[in-house]
């Protein structure tokens, strides 16, 4: 599951965001002005996307 949010609500809520990403594996995706800048994954994901790149199995 993923969520947009803004990055002002971002900085005011990133303690929830940090947890939604680590127990619920939310990802979040940080937009500017309506464009995506950012996203926040569970770290266990981005890893894992890492070993995948690595290993050619998924595209950069």
């Amino acid at each position: 599951m993923s969520i947009r949010i803004g990055v002002r609500e971002a900085r005011e809520k990133i303690g929830d965001r940090v947890n939604a990403a680590h127990y619920l594996g939310e990802h979040t995706i940080i937009e500017r002005n309506g464009t995506p800048f950012a996203v926040l994954v569970p770290y266990e994901w981005w890893t894992e996307q890492q070993t995948q790149t690595s290993h050619g199995t998924l595209a950069p």
